[in-house]
C-alpha cells in the first residue's frame, strides 16, 4: 500500500468535510490508500460519520485525545509505506495529496513534508516554521500575506521545521522517531522535525502545491486544549538548543536562507 492517512477526531462534521475533499486531492486507487482515525468523540456522533471519499475508512481506535499517543498508535496499526498526518479541520485542495508526496520522493533530502495553509479568508497560516531568538517556534508570515502571494507559491523549500496538520513523512522514519508524547498540547511536531534534521541527516520541507483550508486548532478548542502550554513550550526551546549545539554548516545555510527569505 503506498498511503496510509492518520487521522485524530471528535467532531464528525469536520472529518465528513476531510473525507469529502479526498477524492480531488489524489489520484491514488482505492487500494493504495488506507484511511486510519484515533475516535475520541461520542458513539452517536459517530454514526453520523459519513465516508464520501473513494477509499476504505477505518477506525482504528477509540481512545481519549492526545495527539502525540493517538498518532503513535496509528501508525503502528498503518499499511501504508507513507503516512500522511492530518488534523480533521482540513478541507484539502485538488491535488494536493499527490503534491506532497511527489515532494517527499524527489526531493533527494526530504524527510518531513508540509503544506500551504490558509483560513477561510484566504490567509496564509502555514508556510513552514521558523524560531525566534529565545529558540520559540513559529509560524512564517501567519495572517500577513494572502496564501495566493507569489512570494510562497509553486515552491519547495527547505524549512526548519513544519506543522503536523498536514504532515508527510515515510512510515519506517516515523516508527523510528515518532513523537514525543510527553507533550501536552503541542509541540511534537516541532521536535519531529529536528529529530529528522538531527538524528537522519533528512530535511523538513514545505510543499506550496500540498496545500488546503485550515481552520487553526477546531479540534483542540473543543477540548479546551488550544494555545500553548508553558511546560510545552520550555520543553521545545530545550530541544531546539540542544539541536542549534550540533547543528552542520549546511542546515545553518537552510535556516539562513528561509529567515532572510521571511524578512525580503
Amino acid at each position: 500500500m503506498r498511503l496510509s492517512i492518520l487521522v485524530v477526531s471528535c467532531d464528525w462534521k469536520l472529518l465528513n468535510s476531510l473525507l469529502g475533499s479526498l477524492a480531488e486531492a489524489t489520484k491514488l486507487s482505492s487500494n493504495d490508500l488506507e484511511i486510519l482515525c484515533s475516535w475520541n468523540g461520542s458513539p452517536e456522533d459517530e454514526q453520523k460519520i459519513i465516508n464520501s471519499s473513494p477509499y476504505e475508512f477505518l477506525i482504528a481506535q477509540r481512545l481519549p485525545y492526545h495527539f502525540a499517543s493517538n498518532m503513535n498508535q496509528l501508525a503502528g496499526l498503518a499499511a501504508g509505506e507513507l503516512l500522511m498526518l492530518v488534523n480533521d479541520d482540513i478541507v484539502l485542495d485538488p491535488a494536493s495529496i499527490d503534491a506532497g508526496i511527489d515532494c517527499l520522493t524527489q526531493e533527494i533530502k526530504a524527510g518531513v513534508v508540509g503544506g500551504r495553509l490558509r483560513n477561510e479568508s484566504g490567509q496564509l497560516v502555514h508556510a513552514g516554521m521558523l524560531f525566534d531568538t529565545k529558540s520559540s517556534p513559529y509560524h512564517q508570515l501567519e495572517h500577513i500575506l494572502s496564501a495566493k502571494d507569489q512570494s510562497i507559491i509553486n515552491k519547495n523549500i527547505a524549512m526548519p521545521a513544519i506543522t503536523g496538520a498536514l504532515m508527510f513523512i515515510r512510515r519506517v522514519h516515523f516508527l523510528q522517531l515518532k513523537f514525543n508524547e510527553k507533550y501536552i498540547r503541542c509541540g511534537e511536531d516541532v521536535e519531529l522535525c529536528l529529530d529528522i534534521r538531527e538524528k537522519l541527516n533528512l530535511k523538513a520541507y514545505y510543499s506550496a502545491k500540498a496545500s488546503a483550508i485550515h481552520e487553526y486548532s477546531s479540534t483542540r478548542q473543543k477540548k479546551n486544549l488550544a494555545g500553548n502550554n508553558s511546560e510545552d513550550l520550555v520543553r521545545m526551546r530545550n530541544r531546539r538548543r540542544k539541536f542549534l549545539e550540533q547543528i552542520s554548516i549546511e542546515e545553518l545555510k537552510d535556516e539562513m536562507k528561509a529567515s532572510q527569505k521571511e524578512s525580503e
